[in-house]
Order: C-alpha cells, then sequence, then structure tokens
C-alpha cells in the first residue's frame, strides 16, 4: 500500500512561479503592443511589424491568461488535498476508536 502525499511547499513554489509569469510578462506586452512600423520606412516591413508586434502581444497575453488559470487549478488540488487529509485523518480516527 502506498501513502498518499503532495509536497505543498512545492506546489507553492509552481503557483508562486506560475503568478511572477503574469507580472513579468506585462511590460513586454505593453512594448510589443507600441511597435511602431513607420520607423522602419519600407511599407510591406511595416505591415509585417506591425503583425510581428500584434502577434507577440496577443500570445503574451495568453501566456499570462493560462498562467493564472494554473495558478488557479493549483490552489484547488491545494485545497482538495487538505479536505482529503482532514477525511482520511478522521476516517482513520473512527476506525481506531472502533477496535
Amino acid at each position: 500500500m502506498s501513502d498518499l502525499y503532495i509536497d505543498g511547499a512545492m506546489l507553492e513554489r509552481v503557483r508562486s512561479n506560475l503568478a511572477k509569469i503574469g507580472e513579468l510578462l506585462e511590460k513586454p506586452s505593453r512594448a510589443m503592443g507600441r511597435v511602431d512600423a513607420k520607423a522602419m520606412g519600407v511599407s510591406e516591413l511595416e505591415k509585417r511589424m506591425d503583425s510581428f508586434g500584434d502577434e507577440w502581444e496577443y500570445g503574451i497575453g495568453q501566456l499570462k491568461k493560462f498562467s493564472k488559470e494554473a495558478v488557479k487549478a493549483l490552489g484547488e488540488i491545494e485545497n482538495g488535498f487538505k479536505v482529503l487529509e482532514k477525511d482520511l485523518a478522521e476516517a482513520l480516527s473512527k476506525a481506531a476508536k472502533r477496535k
């Protein structure tokens, strides 16, 4: 029989790191959105730079969104394990008293 175990400290580190991703990506996201292709001087290059900036801004925004969802999911997992641990302790305590 194996023990059910979750490393709470590791889970918290992962949640914290994921939460920081959004903060780290905020500045580059804004910068990519402000890319001014007109400074390039060539119309085809201008179009491609505009597209590049828009795509990266969108992608970084998506990473931020997904990291927030991952933080939320990890929090729910942690809470679920806490409830499970409590319920298991109570069940074992009741079983021990019946003996």
